[in-house]
């Protein structure tokens, strides 16, 4: 189905995403072997404290990228859609979609160990986590960015970025 068909949706937190995250780890533990490094639940299901897409974010540290390609059979029967790097130099994307073939219900990156972004994603989850104020400002960007982009899932994640870039950049 079309991305244009999926709607930003944002709910409070679930106990239930610590549950699939871990169900999810297993999934990624069975595919990528001896080559994981550690996995992070990461994105706003991950703090606990604000509203959040009911979308899992995780990221899988990984010792080397080669030879994952030889898995993607593997990972397309646990369900999840190989989408390559998908705009980010030196990360794998996969997608888990609902059964209605729109709603995205887990997203899973993919970095080799020593790229920066791990960090990046990590201190930004990290510091919304220990830091209400900030947590709630950022909250409040994404109601309204829903409310402005509801339609459009790229722009609602495009009006995020800069925010996500001015924290990162004061935590450097």
């Amino acid at each position: 189905m079309s991305e244009n068909k999926r709607k930003v949706e944002l709910v409070p937190h679930s106990p239930i995403w610590k549950k699939f995250f871990q169900k999810e780890c297993q999934n990624l533990s069975k595919v990528l072997r001896n080559n994981i490094v550690e996995i992070h639940h990461i994105g706003s299901t991950a703090i606990p404290k604000i509203l959040a897409k009911p979308t899992l974010d995780i990221l899988c540290v990984v010792h080397t990228m080669d030879g994952i390609d030889f898995f993607k059979n593997e990972f397309k029967k646990l369900g999840l859609t190989w989408k390559g790097e998908y705009g980010i130099p030196g990360r794998l994307y996969f997608e888990r979609l609902g059964a209605d073939g729109v709603t995205h219900l887990c997203h899973i990156h993919i970095f080799e160990k020593g790229n920066s972004l791990i960090n990046d994603h990590l201190d930004f989850r990290d510091y919304l986590n220990s830091e209400d104020k900030v947590a709630k400002e950022y909250e409040d960007l994404k109601v309204l960015l829903k409310e402005k982009h509801e339609e459009n899932p790229n722009l609602y994640k495009m009006g995020k970025n800069e925010f996500i870039e001015t924290v990162l950049r004061n935590l450097r």
